[in-house]
């Protein structure tokens, strides 16, 4: 054993004293505990080690620094695993608390490897984004030169720059456009409460479309309504959170005439939101004739939140604006309206006049609401 010196036993006894008088309350902050501003960054570690062993493409660097790989193609409708296990861990790694190189944190989206991206999950994908963005107040930069040319052209247009303060993209204008029947309405995001920006989307609707939307009631009125729900629904007041906002795009196809809405939150779900919500109560007596397990399912809950008759609420609470959603499919006899929210799907179609009713359970759940609305137009 090597004798030591002084020196190295003034250091341990400096250490050692130091140690005496650390109060607990500061044992979280040094990594002792698990929990650390209610994350545990042990369960993250744990989360993006087990999902790297299935299809999280994550690269882990030497100071716990995460590269993470975003797959060929994201579509909730065929690729809905692949495409939410990444968005997830966006969500996840961004909002990790660092813990001197032991927990694991978001460094690099690489979108180098994308190819194919649907407007629903280019969407969500950028919500994910911007609310990492505002956590770290607007510094970051998109680095764009392995980026495929379609999907460099699809985000530009979409104005998925513009959200950014470091904006690199200059090149992206002088793309051609392979498919000029398509129309699509930038990225409009906005904060609860500003039902004035449903104004922009209906603007730009009606640049696409050439109509005056106005005309379609119930789709001007579904449009507001989910707007002013994200207000009093998704983000309540019980819940802290940095950043209470919503997002909204449009396309429209001339070829098709087929007109697209999505919309996204980042709240706490339709499913959870309905307990506080003024329609419970009658959702309890539709749901009566099922076991207690099957009143809890978010696609459960989802469904009966739509189909509750708005007439028997006499309030235009949750349910409204997706059924005013609802019936302008209907009214068009060609469409589908598709809410994904938590781990549950509804989806109501209808293909010349004939409707169809879907509802599924997912593992991975969808982190808020996302509504997809597509319409033919005569």
């Amino acid at each position: 054993m090597k004798k030591i010196s002084e020196k190295q036993r003034c250091r341990d006894r400096k250490t050692a004293f130091l140690h005496r008088k650390q109060k607990p309350k500061l044992l979280s902050q040094s990594g002792s505990s698990d929990n650390d501003s209610g994350v545990s960054w042990r369960k993250l570690n744990l989360w993006i080690d087990n999902q790297r062993c299935g299809e999280l493409n994550a690269l882990i660097g030497k100071r716990c620094d995460v590269t993470l790989k975003l797959p060929e193609t994201m579509n909730f409708s065929s690729h809905y695993d692949t495409t939410t296990l990444h968005i997830e861990a966006i969500r996840r790694l961004s909002q990790s608390v660092r813990h001197k190189g032991k927990a694991y944190y978001l460094s690099l989206v690489d979108f180098d490897g994308l190819r194919n991206i649907s407007t629903s999950a280019a969407l969500v994908l950028t919500a994910e984004l911007s609310k990492w963005d505002d956590a770290i107040r607007q510094k970051l930069r998109p680095f764009v030169d392995g980026w495929d040319e379609s999907i460099l052209l699809r985000f530009y247009e979409l104005g998925f720059f513009e959200l950014f303060q470091n904006s690199p993209v200059q090149e992206a204008s002088i793309l051609k456009n392979e498919n000029p029947d398509v129309n699509l309405v930038k990225y409009i995001k906005g904060e609860c409460g500003d039902n004035a920006k449903t104004r922009q989307l209906k603007a730009g609707l009606r640049e696409i479309v050439g109509e005056d939307i106005s005309k379609w009631i119930f789709l001007n009125t579904g449009l507001t309504e989910a707007i002013t729900n994200v207000s009093q629904h998704a983000y309540p007041k019980s819940r802290t959170t940095d950043a209470k906002n919503w997002y909204l795009s449009g396309g429209f196809n001339h070829k098709t005439k087929e007109l697209k809405i999505v919309f996204y939150d980042q709240g706490i779900g339709i499913p959870k939101s309905l307990p506080a919500s003024e329609v419970w109560e009658k959702l309890l007596d539709r749901l009566s004739g099922l076991s207690l397990v099957e009143r809890k399912k978010d696609e459960v809950l989802l469904k009966a939140a739509v189909e509750l008759d708005r007439t028997s609420t006499q309030s235009s609470d949750r349910g409204k604006g997706l059924q005013d959603m609802l019936e302008f499919v209907k009214q068009r006899q060609n469409g589908y309206l598709s809410i994904l929210s938590r781990r549950g799907l509804y989806r109501f179609s209808m293909k010349d006049g004939k409707a169809h009713v879907k509802s599924e359970h997912f593992n991975n759940p969808v982190l808020g609401t996302l509504i997809i609305w597509k319409v033919t137009l005569d």
